[in-house]
């Protein structure tokens, strides 16, 4: 029987030991980070992932901060634009109150109390909506122009450009001209008694006229009722006209004669307005007589042709938007952005050149109900309330399809992003637990096993009296 002695038992438990120990040490650095990347050392490739990963959804949290400030913007604006809204409501109501013949002057001295308040509420409202010091409805965030003709051109609204580079220049051409309805009657005075239907865009009236009544008697009896039915008349010359009040082809005459003769230039009983054909840069526009609306790329610009311009055929005009607008970052993409404008919902800026603007309607106006312009003064408000309400749908438009889009988007992404990071850095417990338990018992048992080792040594130099 051999004996050997040899220290290889030892210096192989001791190597053992120390790489148990090295596992151990970092399963325990993983257990108490709940992080298996806690160095370059760990995975390399994971270490530049995990970058890529952290400055992707970095980004992706700063887009989604400017999504929710701008929709915190646009909940500013609208809810002060409701207020507006129903504020309009209230004023058309009591401008068509007060024009009954039964109301007293009482009554209308407080329905016009009532839009006096209104009114100046619309502006307080207008002067106080802001959101961290940017002032929302009072033309702050309105784009600016220049070199607009006022002879030609009325009521510019630019709603959307991007003029961050420069100014943009705008050719204005109308191709063919905008017409309103009209039919004819050139027969003279009536030579018996008459009746007839008269129907325009408003409604339908009916005129009784005796024989004999001129042309002119017919005329002021029109034009009397011209409100209600959308129908205004001229005599020029021997020839009665009977045209729409406005341009396009939405607009409508007719006359049905149901007693005695009226017969109609050419026999012609009805007849409806064109629209203006316009372009824009040569691009081809949406017109609504002499309404235009323009639109292509990030420019989206709304205007009124004035009647001597828009009438008429082979008419150019120019001018440029130079500045103004917000501009709304919406993703991670520097090119994505929204550019926004808002003209002034102010009581000075809400109506039209052609209707007139909501301060006239009070006292003192010269659309006040003082004045006995109901009809024009509900107009206005009409009109006030659909370019509110316009505006409204504008923001709704893009909160809806562009921010919450784009911000559901980006937590989608961010999710993923977040996922695959996850599958690189963090640890499964269980099985991280499981490991752990499984290099304790392994260092028990190495130091089990070395001391053992070290006891078997110490008896052979027992034996050689060592």
């Amino acid at each position: 029987m051999s004996l050997n002695f040899s220290s290889f038992s030892t210096l192989t438990a001791l190597n053992n030991l120390a790489q148990i120990g090295t596992a151990l040490k970092l399963s325990n650095q993983r257990l108490a980070t709940g992080s298996k990347l806690n160095s370059a050392a760990d995975d390399p490739a994971g270490i530049v992932a995990v970058s890529q990963f952290d400055r992707q959804i970095a980004q992706i949290e700063a887009a989604t901060r400017n999504g929710e400030r701008i929709n915190s913007i646009i909940d500013t604006a609208d809810g002060a634009a409701a207020q507006i809204s129903s504020l309009l409501g209230t004023i058309q109501t009591n401008a068509l109150a007060a024009a009954g013949s039964s109301v007293t002057a009482e009554e209308r001295a407080a329905y016009q109390a009532e839009i006096d308040t209104a009114v100046n509420a619309i502006d307080s409202l207008v002067n106080s909506t802001n959101f961290n010091g940017t002032r929302l409805l009072d033309g702050g965030i309105a784009y600016t122009t220049s070199g607009i003709d006022s002879a030609k051109l009325a009521d510019v609204r630019v709603s959307s450009a991007n003029v961050s580079g420069s100014s943009i220049s705008l050719t204005v051409d109308v191709v063919s001209a905008a017409e309103k309805a009209v039919i004819s009657y050139s027969n003279g005075n009536l030579t018996d008694d008459v009746t007839f239907t008269l129907t325009g865009e408003n409604g339908s009236e009916t005129f009784n006229f005796t024989n004999g009544t001129t042309i002119s008697s017919i005329e002021t009896a029109v034009n009397a009722q011209s409100d209600a039915t959308g129908v205004v008349a001229e005599v020029d010359g021997a020839t009665l006209y009977l045209r729409s009040t406005n341009y396009g082809s939405d607009e409508s005459v007719s006359v049905n004669v149901t007693a005695g003769t009226f017969v109609m230039a050419g026999g012609t009983t009805s007849d409806s307005g064109v629209d203006a054909t316009v372009t824009v840069n040569s691009q081809t526009t949406t017109a609504d007589g002499l309404h235009v609306k323009y639109s292509s790329g990030d420019t989206a610009v709304k205007f009124t042709l004035e009647e001597s311009f828009g009438n008429v055929g082979g008419g150019s005009t120019s001018f440029s938007i130079t500045g103004g607008g917000a501009e709304w970052q919406l993703d991670t993409n520097p090119a994505n952005k929204i550019n926004f404008g808002m003209n002034s919902l102010s009581s000075s800026s809400l109506g039209s050149d052609a209707l007139g603007y909501l301060r006239s309607l009070k006292s003192g106006g010269t659309n006040d109900l003082a004045s006995g312009n109901y009809q024009a003064a509900a107009n206005i408000a009409s009109a006030s309330s659909l370019q509110v309400a316009t505006e409204r749908a504008r923001m709704g438009a893009i909160q809806s399809y562009s921010v919450n889009a784009t911000l559901s988007s980006l937590s989608a992404t961010k999710t993923a992003l977040s996922s695959s990071r996850s599958s690189i850095t963090d640890i499964d417990y269980a099985s991280e637990v499981a490991n752990n338990n499984r290099l304790q018992v392994m260092m028990q048992a190495a130091t089990t096993v070395l001391a053992s080792i070290n006891a078997n040594t110490q008896s052979i130099l027992g034996l050689l009296g060592l």
